[in-house]
């Protein structure tokens, strides 16, 4: 099977890491690539090659002003992973763009312009599939569902010492979503125990606005470390000794299952993140992770339990990272791709 890769994107991004160097692997597959970052840098002569010798035409993450350029250039099969929805993430997760608004619709069109040029669609998770079928109009059955997974010779599980005081990690983007906040919340509750040390890991879109709360509480058991390269992260991630996912308050963090979350379970982490449809799509409660409500109180208590319980922590981790084994390793998640572009080539009867 014959793959290209098309349009503007790094193949550094989490996702398209997972997936390229999962295919990377296998024997029955080759790898065709064609980056351009603007329309006018696209040439036929370059991409009509590939075109023809391709089976299929995957558009990576993020690249929604891309996809309908694309198809109409190729012969070939367009799959389109956007990994997010523009609409979604601006109006109702940032809320940068006021809803009902010209930008607002300008977003939705950018989301349903791609969407319905690709010829499959796929979403991370059911809940994001649901979400782009009523939001977008595009038929369930041109959606299919590719869980972003984890690269799990890379994020394995580490010897690590036993801490004083423990450390709670967390990493992220400071993104609506995850709910920073909450984890601060939690950190004041605990303030006064000293066996507590937060760890957050990471800078943007709230970070300043963070670190000025942490200030403003006075709180000295929450350690900021900044931004840290992804060669980093598997070193950083084993100082934890309970892993903090997502908590927040948006549509979308009901829809999603963070990069986090399978990096902290391919390493045989504990976890607590918050309640939500999607985490239930691949994890199950109290037995490779801990879910609890988005709110400071409930994940302060469910930290102090948890702390207290070395053998569930050991179990949570240890069930999580057989987890990832079975169901998001690389080589898991090449496999399912594979087998979507073979339903697609059987529906094209090629």
């Amino acid at each position: 099977m014959i793959i290209l890769f098309a349009g503007k994107y790094t193949g550094e991004y989490n996702r398209d890491k997972i997936i390229l160097e999962g295919l990377r692997k296998r024997k029955d597959v080759k790898i065709l690539e064609y980056k351009f970052n603007k329309k006018k840098d696209f040439s036929q002569e370059k991409f009509a090659p590939l075109n023809e010798e391709c089976d299929i035409i995957y558009c990576p993450s993020f690249s929604h002003k891309f996809v309908r350029f694309i198809k109409n250039k190729a012969s070939k099969p367009v799959v389109f992973d956007p990994l997010i929805s523009n609409y979604l993430t601006k109006v109702f997760d940032y809320k940068s763009v006021k809803k009902w608004s010209p930008r607002a619709f300008k977003n939705y069109l950018k989301d349903k312009i791609s969407f319905n040029a690709a010829d499959v669609l796929i979403a991370d998770t059911e809940q994001h599939k649901i979400y782009f079928h009523k939001t977008f109009g595009i038929p369930l059955n041109k959606i299919e569902v590719l869980k972003v997974g984890a690269n799990t010779t890379v994020f394995k599980p580490r010897f690590k010492e036993p801490s004083n005081p423990i450390i709670i990690g967390f990493y992220g983007g400071f993104i609506p979503l995850q709910g920073v906040k909450f984890i601060i919340e939690a950190a004041r509750i605990l303030k006064d125990n000293s066996s507590f040390c937060f760890h957050l890991i990471g800078t943007g879109y709230e970070f300043n606005k963070m670190q000025k709360l942490v200030e403003q509480l006075n709180l000295n058991n929450i350690r900021f470390e900044g931004w840290v390269d992804y060669s980093e992260l598997p070193k950083k991630i084993a100082q934890f000794d309970i892993c903090l996912g997502i908590f927040g308050d948006t549509i979308k963090a009901n829809l999603v299952i963070p990069n986090k979350i399978y990096h902290y379970a391919a390493m045989g982490k504990p976890i607590i993140t918050m309640n939500s449809p999607a985490i239930k799509e691949m994890f199950t409660e109290n037995k490779n992770i801990i879910l609890v409500e988005n709110n400071g109180k409930e994940l302060a208590n469910s930290i102090l339990e948890l702390a207290k319980n070395k053998e569930k922590k050991n179990e949570l981790g240890e069930n999580a990272r057989k987890l990832a084994n079975i169901k998001f390793s690389e080589d898991k998640i090449a496999e399912k791709l594979i087998a979507i572009i073979k339903r697609i080539q059987t529906k094209k009867g090629t």
